[in-house]
């Protein structure tokens, strides 16, 4: 688990070096690229980083989305119910 620090105002947090490598965002030393991220909010609580190597997609294009809503569409019924209710 992260923790939320302040910098100069702004909520900071790291992506482990392990999620950065399996990226390819590391350069030649280990250390992180200067890539550019976006952060956008999704809800209360809920936010998505991405890394911006050209167009960014809505995140209702997003594979890791649309994987995510499907799932939860599979856990519902027919009148929207979480199965088990």
């Amino acid at each position: 688990m992260q923790k939320l620090q302040n910098r100069n105002g702004s909520g900071v947090v790291t992506v482990p070096k392990s999620f950065l490598d399996r990226d390819g965002l590391l350069d030649e030393d280990g250390e992180p690229d200067e890539s550019h991220l976006m952060v956008e909010r999704l809800g209360e609580r809920a936010y998505v980083v991405r890394v911006c190597d050209g167009d960014i997609p809505e995140l209702s294009e997003c594979e890791e989305i649309q994987r995510i809503a499907a799932e939860r569409m599979l856990d519902e019924d027919v009148f929207g119910r979480r199965q088990g209710e």
